[in-house]
């Protein structure tokens, strides 16, 4: 949610965006109960995909995510809640 923000707010015209979750993306393309334990994050991120911008959001597998993998890891290292890289990470 908060990449999506963050990215809306810089501007981006097109955000192709992928999930490990394939349950999270079959419930974004659809209503949501309120009772859903998770309605409210999944009524912001869908408030974000009908803004006027070319985003979508695909199910990929975890293996074939190891970007995300990497980054995952690199996040539980850090106390910060966000961190922002502005070059690309060059795995050692």
């Amino acid at each position: 949610m908060i990449g999506i923000k963050l990215c809306w707010e810089a501007g981006y015209k097109k955000l192709v965006c992928f999930s490990d979750s394939l349950h999270v993306v079959q419930l974004l393309s659809k209503k949501v109960s309120r009772l859903h334990y998770y309605a409210n994050l999944l009524e912001l991120i869908q408030i974000y995909l009908i803004k006027e911008w070319d985003i979508s959001i695909h199910h990929i597998f975890r293996e074939r995510n190891s970007s995300a993998d990497i980054l995952a890891k690199l996040g539980a290292k850090h106390s910060e809640s966000l961190v922002m890289m502005h070059q690309p990470y060059v795995y050692p």
